[in-house]
């Protein structure tokens, strides 16, 4: 996993822009993130998410899961260069009025090295509107990240 710290993800800035590019390490994984609150990393069904493939073949939807987005709706590669890019906006880390949400669309190739690409978003679900949000963990839905390269931009309101 990479996390984002507090450090980063703090009072300063409600919004966040990242734009990075992540790899697993093997064939047909899936990027995926989950939020710390009060420094510790939220993993029960507290999440709701959703995305499509751009070429409209595949989606996903679910109202309680265990992460914040599902970055595509295809596996990537393991090979280098074979990872996922994605641009993702992050909204309202420290309103208590509205949930913490994403916003992003993603780029990949599989491991047949055939390109796809996704849009995708997320939130905590309506009940845990109220949690202020200090950091965020990037991860696989399975195995490691083998490699991940990113920038963080806070965006004042």
């Amino acid at each position: 996993a990479i996390d984002i710290s507090s450090t980063y993800i703090n009072s300063t800035y409600d919004n966040y822009y990242l734009v990075g590019y992540f790899e697993g390490d093997a064939d047909t994984r899936y990027l995926q993130a989950r939020v710390f609150v009060g420094g510790t990393v939220q993993t029960g069904d507290i999440y709701g998410a959703g995305g499509a493939a751009i070429d409209g073949a595949d989606y996903e939807n679910n109202n309680a899961t265990d992460h914040l987005f599902l970055a595509s709706n295809t596996g990537m590669g393991g090979a280098d260069g074979e990872g996922t890019h994605v641009s993702i906006v992050f909204q309202n880390a420290n309103s208590t009025r509205a949930p913490f949400s994403c916003t992003g669309v993603s780029t990949l190739h599989n491991n047949s090295a055939a390109h796809t690409g996704a849009t995708f978003g997320g939130s905590l679900i309506p009940a845990n509107r109220a949690n202020v949000v200090n950091g965020i963990r990037f991860k696989m839905h399975s195995g490691n990240i083998g490699y991940g390269i990113f920038k963080l931009y806070g965006m004042r309101n």
